[in-house]
């Protein structure tokens, strides 16, 4: 996106001009969305209340872009636009449609203002047309496109061979229950980092200081947060919490760490699962991997600020083509495996626009070369706790299926509810599947796997 020196000086402080250009890096420059906020947001002035405006703005245009485009068609009749005006103009209809805090005329007003001084007198004209044309007619109805493939893709505004991909192990109804998930506002949420702290007392001390908290109704180790920003927190400073999905605190105690064994954590950054781990070991260790060198720093100052770094080893590599030192067998194995990362549309929603079924299958060929790896450096009666954030089946009850035909020494460990599981996650199999909407969180999969002698 091109911008112009006056309209970087008129609008500096303009809420909507900042989250144009946030929209344009994440839409047009392919950047993660939660990348490109979190740099704006420890660099700007804007006020809280501001900065959570901004970032329900820049969300709700991408998570609803199929939409604001079916809005939109019938007033741009098939004429081409520069990016950043379609993305003026989307930004326009969410602010219209979607907020109820700014007046519609207000919303135009900048609009035409933005689309002048950034472009010229004649883009100004059209931005005009096309919201008041907006704002005088009917809204296209959704009930109108019969295909029901189409219908769901269209006002939810996701890609069709996703909303195929569901439709082919669950109803239409559950589908629809599902998609609709994805486009809430996610909750924030934390995790008790020490297992001897007693979370009804870190909710009081949270509550004292004025956040809106609750516990977990997942995990016995989270926090949900629904006011306030628990990094300002003084349980955050003193390293008692760190923020995490509530699906992937599921992972780590799945694991039966006892405390003196040697684990492995084979694709380890961002690093809450990391941590988790870490949080259990007493006299025995874990050795965490990942194949970028900058995540694995992240890591790093996750396990210093929760005072867990004597815990742990760390090692820039490909899982694929790691062998410890000695020789060294473990006794646990954690495979958070790459993957589409679908249970995260609601979170990081471009998600669903970026990859395709071509990633998928490719995606489930590594994480069987991932697991034939791992099947190398696990002891006999070892246990590997294997996890993705998708939730298509080829990346999970597939690609395990695939294993345990080539590994016969490998077999599922049915997950049950005395493992702290809620029994409406677990699956014939005995493997975890969490879908958005049961509990407003990311989508997962979890299986157990033990190695027999």
């Amino acid at each position: 996106m091109k911008t112009k020196q006056k309209s970087e000086k008129k609008f500096k402080d303009n809420l909507r001009w900042q989250a144009l250009k946030i929209l344009d890096q994440i839409e047009h420059q392919h950047q993660y969305s939660n990348v490109v906020l979190d740099r704006f947001l420890t660099e700007t002035d804007l006020s809280d209340k501001d900065q959570r405006l901004l970032v329900k703005i820049v969300y709700g245009v991408i998570q609803r872009r199929y939409t604001l485009d079916y809005y939109l068609a019938p007033l741009l009749k098939g004429k081409k636009v520069e990016d950043w005006v379609g993305s003026l103009l989307r930004l326009s209809v969410y602010q219209i449609v979607y907020l109820d805090r700014i007046p519609s005329h207000a919303v135009v007003n900048e609009a035409v203002s933005i689309a002048k001084v950034n472009g010229h007198q004649g883009l100004g004209n059209f931005v005009n047309g096309v919201l008041r044309h907006f704002l005088r007619n009917e809204r296209p109805s959704f009930e109108k496109i019969q295909n029901p493939v189409k219908r769901l893709s269209i006002q939810y505004s996701v890609e069709e061979w996703i909303v195929e991909k569901l439709l082919a192990v669950k109803t239409l109804d559950e589908v629809e229950n599902i998609l609709v998930s994805l486009i809430e506002e996610p909750f924030v949420s934390a995790r008790i980092n020490r297992p001897t702290e007693e979370r009804h007392n870190i909710l009081e001390e949270l509550t004292a200081e004025g956040f809106s908290v609750e516990a977990s109704p997942l995990s016995p180790y989270g926090i949900r947060c629904m006011k306030g920003n628990l990094i300002h927190s003084t349980a955050f400073s003193k390293g008692i919490l760190t923020i995490q999905d509530e699906s992937s605190m599921l992972v780590a105690p799945l694991g039966g760490i006892q405390g003196n064994e040697q684990i492995l954590d084979a694709c380890s950054a961002p690093g809450g699962k990391a941590t988790h781990i870490a949080s259990f070991v007493k006299d025995g260790h874990l050795t965490a991997l990942d194949i970028s060198e900058g995540k694995l720093k992240k890591v790093a100052e996750h396990m210093e600020r929760m005072d867990l770094a004597d815990k742990v080893s760390l090692f820039v590599s490909d899982a694929t083509k790691f062998y410890p030192k000695n020789d060294v067998l473990y006794d646990i194995i954690y495979l958070d495996a790459p993957c589409s990362g679908l249970g995260l549309m609601r979170r990081k929603p471009e998600i669903k626009y970026l990859k395709t079924q071509d990633d998928v299958i490719g995606l489930a060929q590594i994480q069987l070369q991932l697991l034939e790896h791992m099947s190398q450096l696990l002891k006999d009666g070892g246990t590997l706790v294997y996890s993705t954030c998708t939730i298509t089946e080829e990346e999970n009850e597939s690609v395990l299926e695939r294993f345990t035909e080539i590994h016969p020494e490998f077999s599922i460990e049915p997950i049950q509810e005395v493992d702290n599981i809620p029994s409406n996650l677990i699956n014939e199999k005995g493997q975890v599947r969490v879908w958005p909407n049961q509990y407003h969180t990311d989508g997962f999969f979890i299986a157990r796997l033990k190695k027999n002698n």
